[in-house]
């Protein structure tokens, strides 16, 4: 028989420092957990359907994509895991000397159960397989201790809401994927494992490299305001660049990116043979900017007089000077095809891009969609080749 006398304790499944906190209105416990913890708190609760009810159905090739890049990066990031708890399976000691009013306090949170009744991944569950997955896998190579014990003993960072509500935890979900997403001329100028990034930050920052983009490169805006100085905007830039070399809609390997990382510069020559040669050669608009003919500031007076300031329309050129060249032609004969177009916006049938298809009969913008954009680049080659 027990003792009247003996507390029983309550078994506990996971006790950590952490801090407290308020938001909408319930308890909120931040912490860090090790990658080889937090896959003992989940062991079976990831699969390809879902995760648990609170989450939307798993990708799993967004989760394969995570692994590889857990196993390849050693400088890799990861967001923080965000989960509901039931709070009648949870305490929290605070610890002394702390302020009473206090907005934030600090102290030692339990939890006595973490099954799936009590515990619930409610963003994060694509992390949490890629995690369960790259440790796995990195178990069972040779060789991958190192990489393996790195991981294991790794952090990632919590957000654990005092909720055990489905229905309130699905709201929160959709309620936290409203956050703004990084936009993608920040990614751009962010993001220097893409070599196209890379070469793109390049030719719009150093004056002296590109005579056509440097300084004509909208960096604060994903697109271009009809009122902007600029020609293209630094991620319109970048995918132009891809597309000079692999085609619109072509793929770069993550092995053929490492390599154009290597030799960025050799990348950015190529880039340049386009920009500066071809595009100054193929139209007057883009020959009068370097010369100086045109000056900046008449950039957006010139946008009601020609779309070759459509950063759309550059990259149509982009593909065009691709599909000409890919087996070594030399591009002139497709210059001197494209200078004699007419690009006047507002133009009917017999203007080049509206035949083309990629802009509508009396319209003053390109149409952006993919299957359009190629049908163009398909029709401008075959043209330049029948003339």
């Amino acid at each position: 028989m027990t003792s009247p006398n003996l507390t029983i304790q309550p078994q506990v499944d996971l006790r950590t420092p952490a801090h407290r906190f308020v938001q909408g209105g319930r308890d909120v416990y931040t912490f860090s957990l090790e990658l080889e913890k937090l896959n003992q708190l989940f062991p079976d609760r990831v699969d390809d359907r879902v995760v648990i009810d609170a989450n939307r159905p798993l990708t799993p090739g967004h989760a394969k994509d995570i692994q590889d890049y857990l196993e390849k990066k050693s400088n890799w990031v990861l967001g923080t895991f965000m989960l509901g708890v039931d709070p009648e399976v949870i305490t929290f000691q605070t610890y002394p000397g702390q302020p009473e009013e206090s907005a934030v306090t600090v102290g030692e949170l339990s939890i006595l159960s973490t099954d799936a009744e009590a515990l619930k991944i409610f963003d994060g569950q694509h992390r949490r397989r890629a995690i369960k997955d790259v440790l796995a896998e990195l178990s069972q190579l040779p060789g991958q201790s190192e990489k393996l014990d790195s991981l294991r003993t790794a952090s990632v960072p919590v957000m654990l809401y005092a909720e055990g509500s489905i229905d309130a935890l699905r709201q929160m979900f959709a309620d936290a994927s409203k956050t703004k997403p990084i936009e993608r001329n920040a990614v751009t100028q962010f993001d220097h494992r893409d070599a196209f990034n890379v070469a793109a930050m390049s030719m719009s920052s150093d004056l002296s490299l590109s005579n056509l983009f440097g300084g004509r490169v909208e960096m604060e805006r994903a697109s271009v305001p009809r009122s902007s100085r600029s020609i293209i905007s630094i991620n319109q830039l970048a995918a132009t660049l891809k597309t000079t070399i692999v085609g619109y809609g072509g793929r770069v390997s993550a092995e053929r990116n490492s390599e154009y990382l290597r030799d960025n510069d050799g990348l950015v020559d190529q880039c340049l043979i386009w920009s500066e040669d071809f595009l100054t050669n193929a139209r007057e608009e883009y020959e009068n900017l370097v010369n100086g003919e045109v000056d900046d500031l008449d950039i957006p007076e010139h946008r009601n007089k020609s779309l070759a300031y459509n950063a759309t329309v550059i990259r149509i050129f982009a593909g065009c000077y691709y599909e000409w060249t890919k087996n070594g032609d030399d591009w002139k004969p497709l210059a001197d095809f494209i200078r004699q177009a007419s690009l006047k916006p507002g133009s009917g049938y017999g203007a080049l891009l509206v035949d083309a298809g990629a802009v509508l009969p009396g319209s003053i913008s390109p149409i952006g969609r993919m299957k359009e954009i190629k049908w163009a680049v398909d029709y401008i080659v075959n043209q330049a080749k029948n003339t």
